[in-house]
């Protein structure tokens, strides 16, 4: 049985047909016209539609129990799993830390957040984890992607071209600090805060997207940035989504403000 428990919190290594069996049982599924974005995202993994095998599967791992003539949540994998197949919030990132690129995702309910991800980079894998709370959870995450609290506050925000700003944040690893600068006052002249994004663009520890979901009745709204953080400055960067537009609003954000950003959109 593939379900371990730390502390309270479970565990879970889900194959992708059975994450896609589970949501579609529970009314959750890639195929509904509410659908979660992060498990229809994850359930167009490698997949075959043996439904019968991920149904004898889950009640092997105990996940799953015989009900009369179905089958039902085990009651204390419902309690683990409610996030998984009930969120009506939810966060994607992809981030690159030190050497690494990793990939996750949150759901959340009022009470829990579940992180999930590739298990050891098998495309047909999930892990599933419970985190904790939402505070828990924002604070966990905020950490995992090095949000430094030592952002000073005073430096604006830079509104910039994001075709210009794409362009040469695609160029960072080849240019020196200086030519990184001289391209960026190409685009604004905000001498402090243009020399704060060189430094934090050549000397960043973590940066990233994320994507933040909410559902509203049938619909899910969702809400993308960007983030890039050094040991001084922590940056988010907004952009708009539509190809007549060209504009970028990167700003200096605090952990602290970070972190009542990501609580205040996982509790609306």
């Amino acid at each position: 049985m593939i379900i371990a428990e730390t502390s309270q919190k479970q565990t879970v290594i889900l194959e992708t047909n059975e994450l896609y069996f589970l949501t579609e049982l529970f009314g959750a599924g890639a195929s509904t016209e509410g659908d979660n974005p992060i498990l229809t995202y994850y359930a167009q993994g490698e997949m075959n539609e043996d439904w019968e095998k991920a149904r004898e599967s889950l009640l092997a791992k105990g996940i799953l129990r015989k009900a009369g003539g179905g089958v039902d949540l085990e009651e204390r994998a419902f309690s683990g799993l409610a996030p998984l197949l009930f969120a009506d919030k939810a966060c994607w990132m992809k981030y690159k830390t030190g050497t690494g690129i990793y990939e996750e995702s949150l759901l959340v309910t009022d009470e829990k957040v579940m992180a999930m991800e590739l298990w050891q980079g098998e495309p047909a894998l999930h892990r599933v984890d419970e985190i904790g709370g939402v505070k828990e959870a924002c604070g966990i995450l905020a950490d995992k992607l090095k949000w430094n609290r030592r952002t000073p506050e005073e430096i604006p925000a830079l509104l910039l071209s994001k075709r210009q700003f794409e362009e040469i944040h695609s160029r960072a690893d080849e240019l020196d600090m200086e030519e990184i600068m001289e391209e960026l006052f190409k685009i604004s002249d905000d001498q402090e805060g243009i020399i704060a994004l060189a430094k934090c663009m050549k000397t960043s520890v973590s940066q990233g997207d994320l994507r933040l979901f909410a559902r509203h009745g049938m619909k899910w709204e969702c809400q993308s940035a960007q983030f890039m953080n050094n040991h001084h400055l922590n940056w988010l960067i907004r952009a708009s989504s539509r190809e007549d537009e060209d504009w970028l609003i990167a700003t200096p954000t605090p952990q602290e403000k970070f972190h009542e950003m990501l609580q205040h959109w996982f509790q609306q």
